[in-house]
Order: structure tokens, then C-alpha cells, then sequence
């Protein structure tokens, strides 16, 4: 979603510098029509447009009915921002979280293919606030952000993976044994969903792999490992690929071969 924003504010700041009045004027009396246009009737184009305006948007009760028109339209993106925006209303007015919404917007986020839709989810299962915690569920839910590349929902993974219990009312060996039930119990939540991907080499199969032994959760730590399913990813032409491949983490590891 980040990516989406910086992408249509980067296209505005390009465009406007070469702008004279007279395109301005054209530009400002287009962007009306817009406003004013159904969203079930706009092109892909300006629902990017529009949703780069609602993001900006001060009034947040407006912005929200307008982002729920927009995300029923098919721009999944702006379910997140209605996340984004339930979290800065709360704030503002002092309220607790809407946590039904945000589970909803969250769930149809991830519906539409949206990665960060799974990591918002996984944060709402891990949350005491919503509700008695399922940590299973939230690694779970992480898990399928991973294979859709949200290095996000890595590292809230690697937290549950290193996850260490020391309540002061218990012993060391009884914080050790919850400890280990802990590491137990997300391990066979995980376990159905990695034993599947293991036997694939589809593009989300290969992001979750790499990424799983790059940080060394379920797997134990292994650069060479990731490197591997990294660079069978990056011929598919994934970016992600592209970028990890870069680490120079990897670069020190041929060195030490």
C-alpha cells in the first residue's frame, strides 16, 4: 500500500512541475469531474487518483465512507486505508478501536490478494484488546503474508518464533516449560502450511521458503538455503527477490565459503 501511495504521489510531484496555468486550470476543473463521478464509473487510473486524494483527506468520517465506496468498486488498497483511518479516528477522538471493522476490512484486504491484509489479521488475533489471544491463528495469519512477501509479517513471525516467557510469579524451569509449549504449539500451527509449500515452486511457495530461512523461523538459520530460493524467485522477476539478493549479508557468506 506504501508502495501505491509513494507511486501516485510521485507521479503528481513529476507532473506538476511541467504544468503551466493553463494545464493547471484543465487539470483542477478534471479533477472536479472526478469528484463528482460515480466511483463504479471511473478507470483504473482514477481510482488510483482518487485514492491518493481520500489519503490526504482530513475529514476522516468522510474519508472512510469514501474509501468504502472506492474498496466495493475493486480497489482492494483502500481496505487498508480504512484500517489506517479507524486507527488515526480512535486516536483522535479518544475511542477505542472498532475491532469488528477493522477485522472486516482487514479479511476482504486479504480476500483481494493484498499480503498486509493477513498481517493486520494476525495482529488482531495476537491482540489481548480484541479478545482472548490466539497466537496459533496469528502465526498462521502471518504466515500467509509472508508467502505473499510482507517482510512485516516476518519479522512479527520471528518475534512468536524467539518468543521467551518470563512471568515473575514462576520459576525458571516453569517459565522454560511454557516456553517450550509456546515454541510447540506455533510450530504445529505452522506446520501443515510449510509442509505444503515444501512440495511447490510457485512464486509464493519460493518468497515464504527464502524468507523462512533467512531469519530462521521453523527452519534453522540458513543463508545459503534462502539464497537459493531467492534466486529461483528472482528469475520468476520478483522484486523482492531482487532486493534480498542484494543483502550484503550474502556477499559475506560467499566469503566465508
Amino acid at each position: 500500500m506504501g508502495v501505491l501511495k509513494n507511486l501516485w504521489r510521485g507521479r503528481k510531484a513529476a507532473s506538476e512541475e511541467a504544468l503551466s496555468d493553463e494545464d493547471r486550470s484543465r487539470m483542477s476543473e478534471r479533477t472536479k469531474r472526478q469528484e463528482k463521478k460515480p466511483v463504479s464509473e471511473m478507470s483504473e487510473e482514477e481510482k488510483l487518483s482518487c485514492w491518493g486524494r481520500l489519503c490526504e483527506m482530513e475529514d476522516l468520517e468522510e474519508r472512510l465512507r469514501q474509501l468504502q465506496e472506492l474498496a466495493e468498486s475493486g480497489f482492494g488498497a483502500a481496505w487498508l486505508t480504512m484500517v489506517e483511518t479507524y486507527h488515526a479516528r480512535a486516536e483522535e477522538q479518544g475511542t477505542e478501536l472498532p475491532f469488528e471493522k477493522l477485522e472486516y476490512c482487514a479479511r476482504q484486504a486479504a480476500d483481494a490478494g493484498i499480503p498486509d491484509g493477513h498481517t493486520h489479521l494476525g495482529m488482531l488475533c495476537g491482540s489481548p484488546l480484541y479478545g482472548e489471544p490466539d497466537p496459533e491463528g496469528a502465526a498462521r495469519e502471518y504466515l500467509l503474508a509472508v508467502e505473499g512477501g510482507s517482510e512485516a509479517a516476518a519479522q512479527l513471525l520471528l518475534d512468536y518464533w524467539n518468543k521467551e516467557f518470563h512471568v515473575q510469579k514462576y520459576t525458571e524451569e516453569e517459565n522454560a516449560a511454557i516456553t517450550a509449549a509456546f515454541h510447540e504449539s506455533i510450530q504445529e500451527a505452522l506446520r501443515p502450511e510449510i509442509e505444503r509449500l515444501s512440495g511447490e515452486s510457485s512464486r509464493e511457495a519460493l518468497t515464504a521458503l527464502g524468507l523462512l530461512h533467512f531469519y530462521g523461523i521453523y527452519f534453522p538459520q540458513s543463508l545459503e538455503r534462502a539464497k537459493e530460493y531467492f534466486v529461483k524467485l528472482n528469475d520468476k522477476g520478483s522484486a523482492l527477490a531482487r532486493r534480498m539478493l542484494a543483502n550484503p549479508v550474502f556477499e559475506e557468506d560467499e566469503d566465508e565459503d
